[in-house]
């Protein structure tokens, strides 16, 4: 066989290759799956071919354009992952995404917080002095019911206590993320014990009589924290998931995977625990009445819910 007869037989192949490799742009992940696995195809198939072109016609013209396309697939092939989104592109789509894939760690860290704030209640209204006994110090319910009680504290001294609650927030979100080495013991507790905390004291304020105050000032800024601290405990138990069955893969490995997700949390949860901040130390003052303080929370808790499920769904452009 000649050069000419070798080109005529494969040409059509490697022209195939060749447009497969310029629609990926250098990324496998741009092409749909059939097309990844005929890359693959034509990929082995010309890199045999390149083997006998180099043997019988090592100068020939058809040979060097042949090496140049190799090298160019196999870039394709074994290119590493990643993304080459914009950051409009990531923080739209890509982080909500990310997030999105966590829809049973999400259900569970939901039902543990969700139903430690049903417990506290019950246990609150039940025994409230021994209940009470579990809040820290400075979280302590309206013995007397009245306007400007918050936690028993004047509107004049919210702001304090608004960055208190702040800075415990990112602490709890932390130790649930973190939670995930401790196999999610870690992350369970922050989750059950912050949201018995959140019972008791809505128990509290019920029993002296004070709860639609309770809840016009902690249901604006409330739903948006508990929905962040849900999705750090998220965060929490997949890597206690990773941990705990990694598979076929070592541990390290399990982990590895997890990073971007880890990361896409990470960044949501600070993100939105400012917003829930600026909401506490902006709205809490107005002393808006209930229906209005559940319209802004539902708002806030709703615009983060339907990032995470209505954007999550989507895909970044190729």
């Amino acid at each position: 066989m000649n050069i000419e007869r070798f080109l005529a037989d494969r040409g059509t192949d490697w022209a195939e290759l060749e447009s497969l490799v310029k629609r990926s742009r250098g990324q496998g992940r741009r092409l749909a799956p059939n097309e990844i696995h005929r890359l693959g195809l034509l990929y082995r198939s010309s890199v045999a071919d390149l083997a006998v072109a180099r043997c019988s016609w090592p100068d020939a013209s058809g040979t060097l354009r042949l090496q140049a396309l190799v090298t160019s697939a196999h870039a394709v092939v074994y290119s590493k992952p990643g993304r080459d989104d914009t950051a409009w592109e990531f923080l739209s789509v890509g982080i909500w995404r990310r997030i999105r894939e966590l829809d049973r760690c999400l259900a569970i860290s939901a039902c543990i917080l969700l139903g430690f704030v049903a417990l506290g209640a019950l246990w609150g209204l039940a025994q409230p002095s021994s209940a009470s006994g579990l809040l820290p110090a400075g979280f302590h319910a309206s013995a007397h019911p009245g306007k400007g009680a918050y936690y028993g504290i004047s509107i004049v001294g919210r702001t304090g206590l608004a960055v208190q609650i702040f800075v415990n927030n990112i602490e709890v979100a932390i130790l649930a993320v973190a939670g995930g080495f401790t196999f999610g013991l870690l992350t369970g507790f922050a989750l059950a014990y912050n949201g018995a905390i959140l019972g008791i004291l809505g128990a509290l304020e019920w029993r002296a009589g004070g709860f639609d105050h309770f809840f016009s000032l902690i249901v604006p800024h409330g739903l948006l924290e508990l929905s962040c601290i849900t999705l750090a405990g998220a965060g929490g138990l997949a890597m206690a998931r990773a941990l705990i069955d990694p598979g076929n893969d070592t541990r390290a490995e399990a982990l590895g995977r997890l990073t971007s997700r880890i990361g896409a949390i990470v960044l949501a949860v600070m993100l939105f625990l400012v917003v829930a901040g600026l909401t506490e130390g902006i709205v809490t003052p107005w002393d808006l009445s209930p229906p209005a303080a559940f319209a802004v929370g539902i708002a806030l808790a709703g615009g983060f819910w339907s990032l995470v499920f209505a954007r999550g769904r989507l895909r970044v452009a190729p």
